[in-house]
């Protein structure tokens, strides 16, 4: 599976790619929200985890866009956190389909809620 790590600190995002490539999946990294549109626009990829606080647009912008967009990938994305988890915050995540995952976590956590987002069921359009 191709990942979209899409992190503003460096030494995160290559310690998310680590873990994630540990685990059999290929990455591709941005470092805010407009970078992680192009990439978007030049590769498919399968999933995506996501910060919220980023320089420039917030991740949660881009991800309300992703969700007009691409609805499947937000449906596929994985937003890590330290930030405090607000009532509207959680509405909103929860309306693009986006999983979340706080801050701290374990190699172990990373992995079983990349593995529980991916495996989510679809929703189709009828």
């Amino acid at each position: 599976m191709k990942i979209l790590v899409v992190e503003d600190e460096q030494p995160v995002s290559e310690m998310l790619c680590k873990a994630l490539e540990a685990l059999g999946n290929s990455c591709v990294s941005a470092h805010d929200a407009d970078a992680a549109t192009r990439v978007l626009q030049e590769q498919p990829v399968d999933a995506v985890t996501l910060d919220l606080c980023m320089p420039g647009r917030p991740g949660l912008s881009w991800l309300e866009e992703v969700a007009e967009s691409h609805p499947q990938l937000a449906r596929s994305t994985l937003v890590i956190t330290g930030s405090h988890l607000d009532p509207d915050l959680v509405e909103r995540l929860a309306r693009c389909g986006a999983g979340v995952l706080a801050k701290p976590f374990t190699l172990e956590s990373l992995a079983e809620a990349v593995r529980a987002q991916i495996a989510r069921p679809t929703v189709s359009a009828d």
